[in-house]
């Protein structure tokens, strides 16, 4: 009798919440204390990794506990750091958003509310596990989201240096770098087409939408099995304020969309590059190629398969 019932009761869900302390700001209640509070009664076995203090490598600490579920509890920053770690693992992947930039939370329709994502997290509502596409990026990074040259990628570096977060940051960040910005001589090209253009930059969409909002890429899909290289060739402060506050997308009539599974990028003259909202400086080439479905993300059940 004993040893049937070892076989039937449910197992202990184990679960890694990997927390970035800084990420957002100053927010009215700590994650960590949230979390803790939310589950100072309930089964599931609950464990930290503190980003601003690790004693260990997150690495090893996926190896050490064998989580059934790991949560990435920050920004878009936070959720590429622990997507990498997971590349190659059978580990689902959640989204506590505390970020400034929550854009892949928001595309991946997580909730803002960290009760509700706990529920998510712990089945209490419906959620399914979704496997969706990356982009390795020059053979060594990984996109999961949005990564660009030009002018986007200036106004991190410009958002970086000042300073001041939120969309006040970014708006003050957009003059100067309207100012700096100059069109680029591209050439793209793949196996199927190379052409050139002038362009004020060259994005790599997996996603739809930058975290502020701006949608970019209004037919993108994370599991379709393709990126987008979207070619933004001409761009006015009025359009600009529009985008970062009205949420209004890019005009189709200046903007040029290819979908790709592998693509290289050529400019003439060094550009600004960026990677998921990290500036990563100058560059004069970048390849990108699709990983399909290679990560395993929680999020809500369709209405269909929630009814």
């Amino acid at each position: 009798m004993s040893k049937h019932m070892a076989q039937t009761t449910p197992m202990r869900l184990r679960l890694l919440f990997v927390i970035n302390p800084v990420s957002g700001g100053k927010k009215k209640a700590d994650p960590e204390t949230f979390i803790k509070n939310y589950f100072r009664e309930r089964a599931e076995e609950v464990h930290f990794f503190m980003l601003d203090e690790p004693q260990q490598s997150l690495t090893a600490i996926i190896k050490k506990i064998a989580p059934d579920k790991v949560i990435a509890v920050g920004g878009d920053g936070t959720v590429k750091m622990v997507a990498e770690e997971l590349l190659g693992k059978d580990i689902p992947l959640g989204i506590l958003p505390t970020g400034s930039a929550n854009g892949m939370a928001t595309e991946l329709c997580v909730p803002a509310d960290w009760e509700q994502v706990l529920h998510l997290i712990t089945n209490e509502t419906p959620a399914v596990e979704r496997n969706i596409d990356l982009i390795r990026i020059n053979k060594k990074d990984v996109c999961i989201h949005l990564s660009d040259v030009g002018l986007n990628a200036l106004l991190v570096k410009n958002f970086e240096q000042r300073g001041i977060r939120g969309k006040l940051g970014y708006a003050l960040s957009s003059f100067k770098t309207l100012w700096q910005n100059k069109r680029l001589a591209v050439r793209i090209e793949n196996k199927d087409l190379q052409l050139t253009r002038q362009a004020h930059m060259i994005v790599l969409a997996n996603a739809r939408m930058y975290g502020t909002g701006a949608c970019i890429n209004p037919d993108g899909d994370l599991t379709d099995g393709l990126f987008e290289v979207v070619i933004l060739r001409r761009l006015s402060i009025p359009e600009l304020l529009k985008m970062l506050f009205r949420h209004r997308p890019f005009d189709p009539a200046k903007t040029e969309i290819l979908k790709a599974s592998q693509v290289t990028i050529h400019t003439r003259k060094r550009a600004h590059f960026q990677i998921d909202g990290e500036y990563r400086g100058k560059i004069n080439e970048v390849t990108a190629s699709i990983l399909p479905k290679a990560l395993k993300v929680i999020v809500p059940a369709p209405p269909a398969e929630n009814s």
